[in-house]
């Protein structure tokens, strides 16, 4: 009989630590593609599931791949290469490399993704921002509390700036420490801001949370346009750091601990974090693009 890990043990351990009762009820979590009796050498821990990141698992042997963002996220109506996430789907299925998806479970875990941005922001005494069993839909019971921790678990983060600085040192702590090349301001730059909610990933629907919470600033990703200019009028900074930046900070620390609690209940596959940016957006530089335009000189 053949031995070593197994996809369904993999799935377990990822759900005994980022349980699936703690998503949200619009998320789509837990094994996607793959059979749970598939065979598991090594685990690829990425952001995003892309031609890129399949590529990467290919070559570095990777049989399961664990994504914080989901890749069957609606409902396919058809499985062909028609749409990215039935042609992704039927590449990984096709290659035996089983997804996996950590999302608002792995956000709401302690730690979770807004963690790092609170670190880098050396954040005190931080609590979440809403609290898992404030949120709808999502389980309470050990969930809410669980041992990871004694701080509750939920989504976002709120604490106090130690030492105070101005929203402009805020948003370039943000920018160079993260790092968030893609970074946008809404407030006063001067205003000196001394409580900060941070949210990982698109954090937009939580200003009124930060709010309540009496933070100046809230620092996430995804901001839009009318949400900025609300909280500007309301008197709270925003600061879009983006999405990817805001999350792909807290992949390393997922992957180590991954593979501790892996070695603690005898687990041997590998666990490698992607080296693989899945940033879809650039910053133009001067000149950059105009070669073929015009016919050259």
């Amino acid at each position: 009989m053949e031995t070593g890990d197994r996809v369904g043990q993999w799935v377990a351990l990822v759900d005994a630590r980022y349980p699936e009762r703690d998503a949200q009820v619009w998320d789509a979590t837990g094994l996607q593609v793959g059979d749970p009796d598939d065979p598991v050498s090594a685990v690829l821990v990425c952001l995003d599931v892309t031609p890129e990141t399949l590529a990467e698992a290919a070559d570095v042997g990777a049989e399961l791949v664990l994504a914080h963002h989901p890749l069957l996220f609606r409902p396919l109506a058809r499985l062909t290469p028609a749409t990215a996430p039935g042609r992704l789907a039927l590449h990984a299925a096709r290659h035996r490399i089983a997804v996996l998806a950590a999302h608002t479970n792995l956000d709401a875990a302690v730690p979770g993704t807004s963690d790092p941005v609170a670190d880098l922001l050396g954040l005190v005494d931080s609590v979440p921002l809403q609290p898992l069993a404030a949120l709808p839909g999502v389980g309470t019971g050990a969930g809410a509390g669980g041992s990871q921790g004694a701080r509750r678990k939920g989504i976002g983060l709120v604490g106090e700036l130690a030492p105070p600085r101005t929203l402009g040192a805020l948003a370039a702590a943000v920018r160079d420490g993260l790092p968030a090349p893609h970074l946008r301001v809404a407030g006063d730059l001067d205003a000196l801001v001394t409580r900060v909610a941070v949210c990982g990933g698109a954090g937009d629907a939580l200003v009124d949370a930060a709010r309540a919470a009496g933070a100046q600033a809230l620092v996430t990703g995804d901001l839009r346009h009318h949400v900025a200019l609300d909280a500007r009028t309301l008197g709270m900074a925003v600061v879009d750091a983006g999405h990817h930046a805001t999350e792909a900070a807290a992949l390393p620390r997922l992957a180590a601990e991954l593979e501790a609690a892996a070695r603690r209940h005898g687990l041997a596959a590998r666990v490698l974090a992607s080296s693989v940016v899945t940033d879809p957006w650039v910053v133009p530089g001067p000149g950059d693009g105009e070669s073929g335009a015009g016919g050259g000189p």
